[in-house]
Order: structure tokens, then C-alpha cells, then sequence
């Protein structure tokens, strides 16, 4: 019952984790740390560092569905091997998400083209319905990691206690 439940913890984790990059992605993340890379900035999104992120917690999440689907128990410590250090990646990437992946006060907004004017009109005429100062922006990433939390402790659990 905990393996199951560590698979469904971390199933959700997987998927905030697709909605963050997805939004880092068509918020034109990818070229401005490239750009931020090049100029210095301490504040860049380290590609590698998403890359490995990512990559190691979705080789855990496959041990660990393999661990379900066999009960074999050294795929749920192969798993937890891998998700460790996808954990500690993550971590790293704390500061720079915190809010994802909106920009920085003091950059530039992106002048839009003709394509996405209408619809930079339409997100700022929705954007003055809400209370000034309540973003729920930052509940992604927060929950993100509560959730990473919550799948590495059930997983412990599970492989610990597996017979």
C-alpha cells in the first residue's frame, strides 16, 4: 500500500514538475538563460542542471514502477538511489523558480508580437480582476517539493518495509 501510494505522490510530482518547464519553456526560458548564461549572471537557469534534475528523477520514477508492477526489492533502492541526488538538483534550482518562471521585477517585460498582442490585452484585462498582491504562481513550486518530500519519505517507507 505505501509503494502504491509513493507512486501516486510521485506521479504528481512528475506533473508539476512537466507544468513548471512547460511554462519556463513558452516563457522563453530557454533562450534567456542562454543569454543570462553568456552575460555572467549568477541567476541563469543552469540547463544541465534541469536536464539532470528531470532525468534522474524520471529513471527513479521507471525503477520505481518496475518495483510495483514486480515487487522485487532492489529496483525501490535503485529507485531511491536515483532520486536522491534529483532531489539535492532540485533544491539548487529553488531560488531561480521562486515564482516560476515569471520574469524578475527588474527586467524588461517582452515587447509582444502582432501574433500574441490580443492576447498580452486579454491576460491584462483578466490580470486587473484579481486582488492586487495574490498570485497563487507560487503554489506550484512550493507544492512541487512538498510533494518530492512526501514521494522520497513514502518510498523509504515502502522499500524499508517491503516483504
Amino acid at each position: 500500500m505505501l509503494a502504491v501510494a509513493a507512486l501516486v505522490c510521485w506521479l504528481l510530482t512528475e506533473a508539476l514538475g512537466a507544468l513548471m518547464v512547460r511554462g519556463w519553456l513558452t516563457a522563453g526560458g530557454l533562450h534567456r538563460a542562454r543569454r543570462e548564461r553568456l552575460a555572467g549572471s549568477p541567476d541563469a537557469m543552469s540547463v544541465p542542471v534541469l536536464a539532470g534534475h528531470a532525468g534522474l528523477n524520471l529513471a527513479g520514477l521507471s525503477c520505481w514502477i518496475c518495483f510495483v508492477a514486480s515487487g522485487l526489492r532492489p529496483l525501490a533502492f535503485v529507485a531511491l538511489a536515483f532520486a536522491a541526488p534529483a532531489i539535492g538538483l532540485g533544491i539548487s534550482t529553488v531560488t531561480i523558480w521562486t515564482p516560476y518562471p515569471g520574469r524578475r521585477s527588474e527586467e524588461p517585460a517582452p515587447k509582444p508580437s502582432g501574433e500574441d498582442l490580443g492576447q498580452q490585452l486579454i491576460d491584462e484585462a483578466l490580470s486587473t480582476t484579481r486582488p492586487p498582491g495574490l498570485s497563487l504562481r507560487p503554489l506550484v513550486p512550493v507544492s512541487h517539493g512538498a510533494l518530492a518530500i512526501a514521494t522520497f519519505a513514502l518510498a523509504t517507507l515502502a522499500a524499508v518495509s517491503f516483504r
